[in-house]
């Protein structure tokens, strides 16, 4: 009796325990079917026991961090906010709910859900996200900054040289990148997008490490850097840095290229400055007397068009150092006294000459120069011996006249000796004169031959003094133990 009480009892409670089991698996059928899974993930979003009307609510909820920089490079942040072009589940929820459905009563009591990314799974309004994305401050251009390329500086004078300028990106969006960059991460449910990771913004074309750029600057610098001197005497001309880059510049080809003109400027102020040719000068006789002797071809003659080229080539071989000029002719020094103080003195007015070497008085002598009754005159001014010879023949319209010594300094006036002479000096030139070269008495021709050559400058000049002025000067120099 018993034994059939327990077996009654035990039937019952299976039966219970069958119904409350089959209602509970249909509640939890039911829950399963209206809730997704723990551990569910959608698109990144865990919606983990939540409804399709919960869900629809947390996307409506859904905002992204959209990532910019200012025009100092620095980046700040803005949010778009779904509501604001109303974000959400919306019609398009076939996908979400083929999970739930997938999901199954056992998946959702275990709590066993997964990660799945949909397709199309929000719809939000396409007009109001381009406005919204519209009005972000990168979209703004009146706070745009163009990019700057990377650019070499203009020469610095306290260091030298020259050096590169870093480019600058600026922040000049591109604004279809960013469009598209912003509405696909709105699309994906992104919660951030940069806009510089994803390199929506314009860039400098060239940048500090560009080959071209820094192969100019080595140029540049090495150029310079080179250092070429010109002396003048004791004044002094200095090609530099600081000279040279302002003679060269950087071609639209990005190549290093000289201003030739800049240079002809330079090499014409050295003519203007140094060259005596055609220039009168100062000159102290050996009369004691100081004058202006004008005229002459003597002097430093610079060659600007020959001395362009040379110091074009020098500076193109970036050689630093010492540079004389191009002259076509020279002079024995530079300054004033380009003459020298070895020279021929020679007084047109009191027709004598004299032969200083050294500075020292060699010899003076008595002359006889051009006829000035026929028109004859020997021409003042400075020249210099442009040859000598031995045995030489003058040859005219209607003479040809052999000496022993001629030293030629003016075209076909030069100075000779005129054995056929017997009185020099005075005023035999003004009725017996030669046809303007310098007579001299055949031993002072020889005399001065011996010293005689070729850029030995030659001074005239009229002057009119007592005869024996120069003796007097002389004594009074021998007297004082200076020479001139």
């Amino acid at each position: 009796m018993k034994r059939k009480k327990i077996w009654k009892w035990i039937g019952i409670a299976t039966v219970l325990l069958g119904a409350g089991g089959l209602a509970a698996f249909l509640y939890f059928k039911a829950q399963a079917g209206e809730h997704f899974a723990k551990g569910t993930i959608l698109n990144g979003i865990d919606v983990s026991e939540m409804t399709m009307e919960e869900l629809d609510k947390r996307i409506g909820q859904y905002s992204i961090e959209v990532v910019q920089k200012d025009q100092t490079g620095d980046s700040f942040s803005e949010i778009i906010l779904g509501s604001d072009f109303d974000i959400g589940i919306g019609q398009n929820t076939d996908a979400a709910k083929k999970v739930l459905k997938e999901q199954g009563v056992f998946q959702y009591l275990l709590g066993k859900g997964e990660e799945h990314t949909l397709k199309d799974w929000v719809e939000y309004d396409e007009g109001k996200l381009d406005e919204v994305i519209h009005k972000l401050s990168c979209f703004d251009s009146s706070k745009a900054e163009e990019p700057v390329d990377a650019y070499i500086s203009k020469y610095d004078k306290e260091e030298g040289c020259y050096h590169i300028i870093e480019e600058s990106d600026g922040n000049t969006l591109k604004e279809a990148e960013a469009l598209e960059a912003i509405t696909l991460a709105v699309h994906q449910m992104e919660p951030k997008v940069s806009l510089l990771e994803k390199e929506c913004y314009e860039t400098a074309a060239v940048t500090k490490e560009d080959k071209a750029l820094t192969k100019v600057l080595k140029e540049l610098n090495e150029y310079v850097e080179t250092k070429i001197t010109y002396e003048f005497g004791d004044a002094k001309e200095v090609v530099d840095g600081a000279v040279i880059s302002k003679w060269i510049k950087v071609n639209k080809k990005n190549n290093v290229v000289f201003k030739e003109d800049k240079i002809s400027e330079f090499v014409s102020s050295l003519r203007s400055k140094y060259d005596t040719i055609f220039r009168s000068r100062k000159f102290k006789t050996t009369y004691g007397t100081k004058i202006t002797v004008e005229g002459g071809d003597y002097g430093w003659w610079m060659n600007t068009k020959e001395e362009e080229k040379q110091l074009l080539k020098q500076l193109k071989k970036k050689k630093s150092g010492k540079r004389t000029p191009v002259y076509y002719q020279s002079a024995k020094s530079y300054g004033a006294k380009d003459y020298g103080n070895s020279y021929i003195e020679i007084n047109l007015t009191m027709q004598q000459v004299f032969l200083y070497i050294k500075g020292k008085k060699i010899l003076e002598t008595d002359c006889v120069t051009g006829n000035s009754a026929r028109g004859y005159d020997t021409p003042a001014g400075t020249y210099s011996i442009t040859y000598t010879e031995r045995d030489a023949t003058l040859k005219g319209e209607n003479y040809a006249t052999p000496v022993k010594y001629w030293m030629p300094f003016n075209h076909n006036i030069g100075l000779h000796d005129a054995s056929w002479r017997s009185r020099f000096g005075g005023e035999e030139y003004k009725r017996n004169g030669s046809h303007g070269c310098v007579n001299l008495p055949p031993d002072m021709a020889e005399k001065i031959f011996k010293y005689a050559e070729k850029g030995m400058p030659v001074i005239c000049y009229h002057l009119e003094v007592e005869k024996d002025t120069a003796k007097k000067t002389e004594d009074e120099k021998k007297k004082s133990g200076s020479d001139q």
